[in-house]
């Protein structure tokens, strides 16, 4: 395998087809081989400090790192394969492919090594080790000498090294080479070779070789340095397997023959110990009891406890274990197999050998791997014994190796739920949830020492914070114990950071979250890290399906495959709805940080024209008689979320209300600016539909700088008067008159004569709404002559509606009739049938007032004519019509009508009809002396105008509520208090004219 950048010897790097071991300054090869230790993560200034220069720091260490980050990049320009040194929080990263560091290929040769040793092939598996061990030049990061790159040297030769010489050498014995053997071994050094494991290579080769003599005397030096150290068991052991080997050369068995006798006694593999004040997890605990209990009618031969990393899956088995320790008398058997570690996994021919000892039985009498699992399988039978095979790859890893347990009870850990196994072999399985916010608070507080107390609301905050995850609130908790002198309120603001948090326990040992994370999200494919990362693009916490499948970029069934990869991971949920997949909050900032880190802009242009294309089709589903931004090509693939009706239009806008805000902001952000725009355009009518006015608010807020980031005074303007017409709407008076001003300032500016038009009608009714009557007149009547000299028929019609409507709020009825049936006529010849409806409707509650009943029922005949299934038309309606039965005193039809039209306003989600509806529904009641209900529909009538913003309409009904009280009748409505909407001007109506 090709690699482009060696820290196994001095930091090297591919550079015109090899490998320069002498490129850079001593400085910059240092820092880079550092980085590369760990690719693509971040080391803090003060852990690179630390790693460089121990104690005996350079005057300025800051100053230091920086200039020497500064060399080592102009120092890489002629790499082969770039590396980017970043700088991410408040440190660097290197980010690369880890595949293209000698360590990860080293790792992977010596995986397939066991693969070929597994399958009996032991010339690849010794030509596959051999390979490998090639690639160490000399001793990792030859050139530092600090404390930290000692200690992550001596761990890489403990657990890379040594065991690969040691599987290197077993494949020459088990291929009759034991002279090749015998010359590997003389390349160990002195204190290698007096380990146990060698030890016992070399007494193997002395009596292969026909060297009875030497091996005796190898033997005996060996035992008496383990006696003389003290080290009783691997003198005992190594006693053990001399008596054996020397019979098996001197006395050959075949692998038929009858195995020694049982030991009894028990197996003992070191059980971790028990975690002090173990917490929760009481229903997990009693589910094992019932399932591994020997006694239990529910006893299942093994148990899958899965999870998704740090969620205490090791801790649970462990406790568990200590917990029935009586209930396996023969011991308890506990093995890391280290399938997401950075350790070499442990196979399961590995676990046999290591294993067989523990019953007295050489592994050597017995070559073939088959029958020694036999012989284990054999040893094991008529035994009570617990066995946990810790932190299992997948089911592969694990599946032979339970039917050589079959006798035992067997708990198997894996951050992937094993389905395979489980239904292979019938096992039960468990899945561990995050700890609630109580338990989490608990198993806190219990780490921080004592100093959860002196800031109660911060630690709680602080354990919300990390999202259920046991290991999370165990690494917080140290390092704030670690820290007395920084209060809990100032860690919490920190944390908020996702680098910071993911980065709490980076001390060096690989023990952050990061680390933890990133070594799950390692063993994904390309395809399900690309998913992955697509997460950490969005906002929100679930997405659907359609969307996944749509921003993609991948055929649909690679992009299901990499969703199921990430479930069985427990990276991400699926809850009840099947069609939508949800990422926890502590691995969305993981994803979150990758996704920052992932320089292809792509996912987001796709998860950006995903979103708006969508948008735009529901859209036109929902609101089919609204204008709406123009639809730009969407991005190469992308598959839109169709809708077939209007309600499941609405309904995917609600539930996406905060996503598509959230979208609005990062297109902003990342320069996708025609996006940012029109994309709050477009979920606008929903939102003021079911009033999530701040929502509507930051999207046009934001739009509007889009719009000028962009250099579109057309789009600006057109924002700014939507912002406008909102505030109006919110009584947010001085805010409306402020987007409207410099609305008006763009539109003139820009020569745009119909932007202009509708500005000034919605200054109109900023002057209507202000009680400035005199001056909405004005302006209504010149806003008249404009759309005229225009021929705009539509807003000449709006500016006749609402200059009806101000004059009837001033009793001048007389003067209000024309303009209604001017704007009547206009909507007519622009087939407006909505626009109609509402004139109509309005009409009859002019002739109502009037007491011209008969005029009334006319128009509102005729307004019903217009109707065609809009709710809010017929409920506005229905409300008029109630009022007029009730003029009438036809009482049973007043309080049928007012009660439809309330439940007419619930259907249409529309706050402000269900006020005026509950409104005209109380003084019906109230009229009919039913005061009590009357009551109650004046307070929810109140409430509803008083959550719109309108809260002079809210005044009034509670003055009529206190005057409920009184003995004398409740007055009737204002004469000008208009019950009509009022019709906001279309949105974008500047840009298109």
């Amino acid at each position: 395998m090709d690699f482009a950048y060696g820290i196994l010897g001095q930091t090297a790097v591919r550079m015109h087809g090899k490998m320069n071991e002498q490129w850079g300054r001593r400085q910059s090869r240092n820092i880079l081989g550092i980085l590369l230790t760990r690719p693509g993560q971040r080391f803090s200034d003060d852990t690179l400090i630390s790693w460089l220069w121990d104690d005996d720091l350079p005057g300025n260490p800051q100053d230091a790192l920086y200039k020497a980050v500064h060399r080592l990049r102009p120092a890489l320009d002629e790499a082969d394969v770039p590396v980017s040194v970043i700088r991410s929080g408040d440190g660097y990263l290197a980010d690369l492919d880890e595949g293209l560091v000698d360590v990860a290929v080293f790792r992977e040769i010596m995986r397939n090594a066991h693969l070929a040793e597994r399958s009996d092939d032991h010339e690849t598996a010794y030509e596959s080790a051999a390979a490998a061990l090639s690639l160490w030049r000399d001793e990792p990061l030859a050139g530092l000498r600090t404390e930290r790159a000692d200690n992550w040297r001596e761990d890489r030769i403990k657990s890379m090294l040594l065991p690969a010489r040691e599987f290197l050498t077993s494949q020459l014995l088990a291929l009759g080479r034991p002279d090749e053997a015998a010359g590997w071994m003389q390349e160990l050094t002195p204190d290698h070779a007096g380990r146990l494991a060698f030890v016992k290579l070399q007494i193997q080769i002395y009596y292969a070789l026909g060297q009875s003599e030497q091996a005796l005397t190898h033997y005996l030096d060996a035992h008496r340095r383990f006696h003389e150290a003290a080290d009783d068991t691997a003198a005992a052991l190594l006693r053990t397997f001399h008596d054996k080997v020397r019979d098996s050369y001197e006395n050959p068995v075949s692998p038929s023959a009858a195995a020694p006798a049982r030991r009894a006694v028990p197996p003992s593999h070191p059980l971790p110990r028990d975690l002090r004040g173990f917490i929760s997890r009481t229903r997990a605990l009693d589910t094992l009891d019932q399932w591994l209990r020997p006694d239990s009618p529910t006893r299942s031969p093994a148990v899958v406890l899965s999870g998704p990393p740090g969620i205490g899956k090791t801790s649970l088995a462990v406790h568990w274990a200590h917990r029935a320790a009586n209930w396996f008398p023969d011991g308890t058997i506990y093995l890391d197999l280290h399938g997401f570690g950075p350790a070499p996994r442990l196979e399961p021919s590995d676990i046999v050998d290591r294993l067989l000892p523990e019953f007295g039985y050489p592994v050597d009498h017995v070559v073939d791997p088959a029958a020694r699992a036999a012989v284990l399988h054999q040893q094991l039978t008529d035994r009570s014994v617990l066995v946990i095979l810790d932190d299992a790859e997948n089911s592969e890893h694990v599946d032979q190796l339970l039917n050589v347990l079959s006798a035992c009870s067997v708990i198997v850990t894996s951050r992937r739920r094993l389905s395979a196994l489980v239904r292979r072999h019938e096992l039960a399985e468990l899945s561990l949830d995050r700890l609630d916010d109580h338990d989490s608070l608990e198993l806190f507080v219990r780490r921080l020492r004592g100093r959860g107390e002196r800031e109660p609301d911060a630690a709680r905050r602080i354990a919300h914070l990390c999202d259920g995850l046991p290991l999370a609130l165990t690494l917080v908790a140290e390092s704030a114990a670690r820290r007395p002198g920084l209060s809990l309120g100032t860690m919490l603001d920190q944390l908020r950071d996702p680098e910071m948090l993911l980065s709490i326990g980076d001390d060096g040992d690989d023990q952050s979250l990061r680390a933890v994370f990133s070594s799950s999200y390692r063993m994904l494919e390309p395809p399900s890290q690309a998913i992955f990362r697509l997460f950490g693009h969005h906002p929100g916490a679930e997405i659907h399906v359609d969307t996944l499948l749509s921003a993609a970029g991948r055929p649909a069934a690679e992009t299901r495959r990499a969703l199921e990869t990430l479930v069985a991971l427990h990276l991400i949920d699926q809850p009840g709805d099947t069609d939508r997949y949800r990422i926890v909050s502590i691995f969305h900032r993981y994803a979150r940080t990758l996704s920052d880190q992932d320089h292809d802009s792509r996912p987001l242009r796709r998860l950006l024209s995903h979103y708006y294309c969508t948008a735009h089709h529901a859209h036109r589903m929902a609101h089919p008689h609204r204008d709406r931004p123009p639809r730009p090509d969407p991005e190469p693939g992308i598959r839109p979320t169709e809708f077939r009706t209007p309600d499941a239009a609405t309904r995917w806008f609600l539930l996406e209300r905060t996503n598509i805000v959230a979208l609005t902001a990062l297109a902003l952000k990342h320069r996708h600016f025609e996006i940012a725009c029109m994309l709050p355009h477009l979920i606008a009518d929903t939102l003021d539909k079911f009033g999530f006015y701040d929502e509507m608010s930051t999207g046009f807020a934001i739009a509007a700088r889009a719009a000028r980031a962009n250099h579109d005074p057309h789009a600006e303007a057109s924002t700014l008067n939507d912002l406008g017409e909102l505030n109006l709407t919110l009584s947010n008076h001085k805010t409306a008159e402020q987007a409207l001003t410099r609305a008006r300032e763009l539109a003139t500016a820009d020569g745009s004569p119909i932007g202009v038009l509708t500005i000034n009608i919605n200054f109109a009714q900023l002057y209507r709404h202000t009680g400035c009557p005199a001056e909405a007149i004005a302006l209504f009547r010149r806003c008249i002559t404009h759309a005229q000299r225009n021929r705009d028929l539509v807003r000449e019609a709006k500016a006749e509606q609402y200059l009806g409507e101000t004059l009837a709020e001033l009793d001048q009825y007389e003067k209000a009739l024309p303009h209604y049936h001017r704007a009547l006529h206009l909507r007519a010849l622009t087939g407006d049938p909505a626009g109609q409806a509402t004139t109509y409707t309005t009409l009859a509650e002019l002739h109502l007032r009037e007491e011209q009943f008969a005029v009334a029922h006319r128009h509102c005949q005729l307004a019903q004519a217009q109707i065609a299934g809009d709710l809010t038309a017929t409920m506005r309606l229905r409300t008029v019509q109630a009022r007029l039965a009730a003029a009438e005193r036809d009482d049973r039809a007043a309080l049928r009508l007012s009660q439809e039209a309330v439940e007419l306003a619930e259907r249409a989600h529309n706050a402000t009809g269900q006020a005026r509806a509950l409104e005209a529904f109380a003084e019906i009641l109230y009229a009919r002396g039913n005061h009590e209900d009357a009551v109650d529909a004046w307070g929810r009538a109140a409430a509803f105008y008083r959550g719109r913003g309108k809260d002079a309409k809210a005044d009034r009904v509670e003055e009529r509520l206190a005057a409920a009280q009184d003995p004398h009748a409740i007055p009737q409505a204002r004469g000008g208090e208009s019950t009509v909407a009022m019709p906001a001007p279309q949105r974008s109506s500047i840009t298109n004219g």
